[in-house]
């Protein structure tokens, strides 16, 4: 059932291989900056890492069909094999990921629409029913909740500004915070012994259509006073954000306040998400939204390879490479036949310049 599960992920099992030895999951909540992450590894370290990228159970069984295997069932069998693991996460702050999070299922989820269309709504709208919504989104932390591993009493704010846990088994758990993202290339060189630079990857601000949309929300927002009061009890920011970090974030909320909304409760909530579901027409996997997938044909690996030389990042998908790849070899072969008709039409005169000087004589 586990090696089916890797077959499935594209684990592969032969430890003779260095980037099958070293496993990295990214294991974490929706819209926290981990593409980012899958794509910065996937480009600068792709022969030592294979890098997973997962939020739950319902992404397994929806893009690979796994079903009745937990993520953390899959992460201990790979440790069991033997190899090298790393389970990374990251906290980002509460409002924003919320609006991010809704922004991201917008079309899919809570307007059942087209971008196209729903650029067009009135932004209160939108805002009001962002409102409706508020608590419900992005709640969870995975590093804590999730893992089942012991974790510090307090987050590592000053120092290394990243937490790491190694469990009974050698699995290495990994917590980051959106906000020291300046510090991941730094942080994740340190910690898997690689120059890592980071690329950014697939944020809400540049997809394509809803992006003006979703920076207009941003300058217009205001926060219910009642629902800020939610974010100011909010364990997770408390543990995360050093109480001078979390009192610039709550003041700077606090000056962008709007007058009191009531959201929906949990049973209207769990109404609300029963009928959007059923009416539910777009597929919500967007399985190509990362810089890199980490195709391992020889086409991805020389487009990979050109963008590291050359340090402008644009997305590598096998179709695009492959034209690209085999364009240029056609290319080299034509470039290669006009320098050997060159070479040929110089040895034909020189042949035939040298049988007129015999004829000559």
């Amino acid at each position: 059932m586990f090696a089916l599960a890797n077959e499935k992920l594209c684990i592969c099992d032969d430890l003779s291989i260095q980037k099958n030895q070293n496993l990295i999951f990214i294991y974490s909540p929706p819209k926290v900056g981990s593409t980012t992450l899958v794509s910065s590894i996937r480009l600068y370290a792709p022969n030592m890492f294979t890098v997973l990228h997962i939020h739950d159970e319902k992404s397994l069984k929806i893009i690979c069909n796994i079903e009745n295997i937990t993520v953390n069932e899959i992460i201990q069998y790979n440790r069991n094999l033997g190899k090298n693991v790393w389970v990374i996460d990251i906290y980002r702050s509460p409002i924003e990921q919320k609006i991010s999070d809704f922004f991201e299922g917008i079309c899919i989820h809570h307007f059942n629409n087209t971008a196209e269309n729903i650029v067009n709504y009135p932004i209160q709208k939108i805002i009001n029913r962002f409102n409706n919504l508020f608590p419900h989104l992005s709640t969870g932390d995975h590093f804590k909740e999730k893992y089942a591993i012991s974790f510090p009493e307090t987050y590592d704010f000053a120092e290394n500004k990243y937490l790491s846990v190694t469990d009974t088994h050698g699995i290495k758990y990994i917590k980051l915070r959106l906000k020291d993202s300046g510090q991941w290339g730094k942080i994740l060189t340190a910690i898997l012994g690689k120059n890592i630079k980071i690329v950014t990857d697939y944020e809400t601000a540049n997809k394509p259509i809803i992006n003006e949309l979703y920076k207009n929300f941003k300058e217009v927002y205001k926060i219910p006073e009642n629902l800020l009061t939610i974010i100011k009890s909010c364990p997770h920011l408390k543990y995360y954000y050093s109480e001078q970090e979390r009192n610039e974030y709550l003041n700077k909320w606090a000056t962008n306040i709007g007058t009191p909304r009531e959201p929906y409760s949990v049973s209207e909530y769990n109404l609300y998400t029963s009928i959007s579901r059923e009416n539910q027409n777009i597929n919500e996997i967007q399985r190509n939204h990362y810089i890199d997938i980490g195709c391992k044909c020889k086409a991805c690996f020389i487009k990979r390879s050109k963008m590291l030389q050359n340090g402008k990042m644009e997305k590598i998908t096998h179709k695009e490479a492959n034209v690209e790849y085999l364009a240029n070899k056609i290319r080299t072969v034509n470039k290669l036949n006009q320098i050997l008709a060159l070479q040929n039409q110089k040895q034909h005169q020189q042949r035939k310049k040298n049988t007129f000087g015999t004829l000559k004589m």
